[in-house]
């Protein structure tokens, strides 16, 4: 197999970040010899493994600009799989022009997907969808990707923000998250939370392909972190066989 040479945006954000840091980021494990693409050691990289999916709706990764950095961000899993993905950074005051054009677009139905009943989200009212709307527009999530009290802050203080409704993701469990835990039982990462918006949307499959992927990425870090090989098993072969021509 070959690696994918299109960079998506996600990949290309974080190359403007890196340019225009004044300081290095110190990672746990920065001693640790890691592909440029997927940020795992080069003996644990996903790669191989990552497939180019289609999907109807869009996703927006807004992310704190020290996420970017950490080699255990999710939001990195959405861009690869589906190339359409938006990233930016975030900002209170000076958000991207692209980013504020892309909410203004008449074609485009956008929700955020924030916590509905959090303190954050009753102190500033607004719309709340529990489903996703049947029409014709382009159905657009935009994940607030940062800790949970940078998403908590980005959303409290972005006033641009305050006219997209948030929508409400259904109570489930999804498979486990092994690099990070919150303390809070029902927060997601933003992989996760991106395969219920899938599912939401009705696109079960590429929710399921979303998690296989998330599952992989949590395999191969592990590896990363223990220093030791991943093993190759049925979850690759899965994986493998949606590079493959019909």
């Amino acid at each position: 197999m070959q690696h994918l040479t299109t960079k998506n945006q996600f990949q290309l954000l974080r190359e403007r970040c890196i340019a225009d840091s004044t300081r290095v980021f110190s990672a746990r494990g920065k001693s640790v010899v890691r592909c440029e693409q997927c940020q795992l050691a080069a003996y644990a990289c996903i790669c191989d493994w990552q497939p180019q999916l289609q999907s109807h709706v869009e996703f927006v990764l807004l992310l704190h600009r020290i996420e970017i950095f950490k080699p255990t961000n999710t939001g990195r899993l959405i861009a690869d799989l589906f190339p359409r993905t938006h990233a930016y950074c975030w900002s209170r005051t000076e958000p991207d022009q692209a980013l504020l054009d892309l909410l203004q677009d008449e074609n485009r139905q956008c929700f955020i997907v924030f916590p509905a009943d959090t303190p954050e989200a009753k102190a500033k009212p607004r719309e709340v969808f529990s489903e996703v709307p049947d029409n014709n527009k382009i159905k657009t999530f935009i994940l607030l990707d940062a800790t949970w009290k940078q998403s908590s802050r980005m959303f409290h203080l972005s006033r641009w923000l305050e006219s997209v409704p948030c929508i409400s993701l259904p109570q489930g469990a999804l498979r486990g998250y092994a690099v990070r835990k919150s303390h809070q039982e029902d927060y997601l990462s933003t992989a996760e939370a991106a395969a219920l918006c899938l599912q939401m949307a009705g696109e079960n499959t590429n929710s399921e392909r979303l998690l296989d992927y998330f599952q992989l990425f949590n395999e191969h870090y592990l590896a990363t972190r223990g220093c030791y090989p991943p093993i190759v098993g049925e979850l690759h072969e899965r994986l493998a066989a949606l590079k493959m021509p019909a």
